[in-house]
């Protein structure tokens, strides 16, 4: 089930509401424009609530598939991008102040908000700074360092291995 875009937090928050659905790729535009390829819709389970204080607040996760370029040999990387978030409902920057300090400020100045980019916010704070394949799946891991079992790390084929023996 597709999530709605246009939502009205305040009245969400007061009736205690649980959304749960899927955004389309096609709605991120800002998260397809910072990795390769969106490879599948944006899951999300968004929660509203009022907290002990009665501040209007949402909780929620988000995830989705995307495709980056790995940092070793820049190719393309499959990986799933995971986001946990809390934040408060505020009407203007006014109230930042009144933010608890476990949640983040969301500013909706008007009665509607848009889902999509809370959601998109989420995503893309949770996206990893440099992405690798797993060790053994790359093809930049001919220099990569391994460790035998006796703790002794060994580089094979290291063009450096050279100096290392003038070295000593």
């Amino acid at each position: 089930m597709a999530l709605p875009t246009q939502i009205d937090p305040r009245k969400l928050a007061l009736q205690g509401n649980l959304l749960e659905g899927l955004v389309n790729a096609a709605d991120l535009p800002r998260l397809a424009s910072s990795v390769t390829s969106i490879c599948g819709p944006l899951e999300a389970r968004v929660q509203f609530e009022l907290d002990e204080s009665k501040a209007k607040v949402v909780r929620g996760s988000a995830n989705v598939p995307v495709e980056a370029v790995c940092q070793r040999c820049l190719d393309p990387v499959e990986i799933q991008v995971q986001a946990e978030f809390a934040v408060q409902v505020i009407w203007s920057e006014e109230h930042l102040n009144r933010v608890a300090a476990n949640y983040e400020p969301w500013l909706v100045v008007d009665k509607m908000a848009n889902l999509n980019e809370l959601l998109e916010d989420e995503i893309l704070l949770a996206l990893p700074l440099v992405n690798y394949h797993d060790s053994g799946q790359c093809t930049g891991d001919t220099f990569v360092a391994e460790v035998e079992p006796n703790g002794d790390e060994v580089v094979a084929d290291n063009p450096f291995n050279v100096l290392q023996q003038l070295k000593k």
